[in-house]
């Protein structure tokens, strides 16, 4: 009897560290690494993309988007995205991509984007981006452009579903409407209206401080080869029409370049400049006559921002920072 009692408690013994064993097994191990790093400190098994607050959220999800549908049993947590825009929208959502289009420069972030952002892995150029190094990451999620990566999306969809949208040539209400689709594909659809309001209640109490927005402004991307105009199609441009400014262009084409005589032309009152370098052709045309004939120059009026704020960083985030700018010379 006692020989069997000894047994008994032997395995019950052994028993319990199994089970504390595998208890230990089953724990999730998360590594919270800051600063700029970007590289692949990601690894293709370490899931990074969703906070804990998505894990309720369950599948299977299913979005219509611009080249088809994607369907997704369960929320993605290794997500790869080839717009600075995509990342603006995930890091309001509190989501952190595994690898990002970063044209191999992540200077080119908003600060505000960068500082949350975290590790991940650059894929290269939005325009050409690493097709092997993107499914060597394993993501379960892509986010691409319409306009960038359509030539490249049966390569993409086969590697992990892609979500495609007309983000490049999208004016604010269409970045509204693509940060809800994302925030639906991610599992964050009712914080993502949250998100919107208190997004329109910022613009709306900034708005306030501008005095007078009775003006024509122009906002353009300048560089060595050109001056372009950021159209009231656009989404910078449809933005300032939003806040009650006037954009004096109304060309469809989202981006127009415009010679000196056009600007001229054109006559805007306000303008912002949005340099891709440290020479651009307004330096040239400083030169000429013509340019001191526009209002803004005239007027003192012509403000140099960042193209990272104004232009590459089209989301919410991106948005409140145009508006800060814009109180900052225009405002009280």
């Amino acid at each position: 009897m006692m020989r069997y009692h000894h047994n008994k408690v032997l395995s019950f013994l052994i028993i319990g560290v199994i089970a504390l064993a595998l208890s230990a097994c089953g724990s999730t191990a998360t590594n919270t690494s800051g600063g700029e790093s970007t590289s692949s400190q990601s690894s293709p098994n370490t899931s990074s993309a969703a906070d804990t607050s998505t894990a309720a959220v369950s599948g299977p999800i299913e979005i219509k988007h611009e080249l088809g549908t994607i369907k997704l049993d369960k929320v993605p947590q290794r997500i790869v995205v080839m717009e600075f825009s995509y990342t603006d929208a995930l890091i309001k959502l509190g989501v952190h991509p595994i690898g990002v289009a970063d044209d191999s420069d992540p200077a080119l972030f908003m600060d505000a984007v960068r500082e949350k952002l975290g590790d991940y892995t650059s894929i290269g150029s939005r325009y050409e981006p690493n097709i092997e190094l993107i499914s060597s990451l394993q993501p379960d999620l892509i986010i691409a452009d319409l306009n960038h990566h359509k030539s490249v999306y049966d390569q993409l969809n086969g590697i992990a579903p892609t979500l495609v949208l007309n983000d490049h040539q999208a004016d604010y209400n269409g970045m509204l409407s693509n940060f809800s689709v994302i925030a639906k594909a991610v599992g964050k659809e009712a914080e993502s209206k949250q998100l919107i309001q208190e997004h329109e209640g910022k613009i709306k109490a900034l708005q306030e401080k501008i005095v007078n927005r009775d003006l024509t402004v122009l906002p353009a991307v300048v560089n060595p080869k050109g001056f372009f105009a950021h159209s009231s199609h656009s989404y910078s441009g449809s933005f300032i029409t939003a806040l009650g400014f006037k954009d004096p262009v109304t060309d469809e084409v989202p981006y127009p370049q415009l010679s000196l005589e056009q600007l001229v032309e054109t006559n805007p009152q306000v303008l912002f400049l949005l340099p891709a370098g440290d020479k651009t052709i307004v330096g040239e045309w400083e030169k000429n006559p013509l340019w001191q004939k526009i209002d803004a120059v005239k007027n003192n009026r012509v403000f140099t921002v960042d193209r990272k704020d104004w232009a590459l960083s089209r989301g919410l985030i991106g948005s409140e920072k145009i508006v800060d700018d814009i109180v900052k010379y225009l405002g009280e």
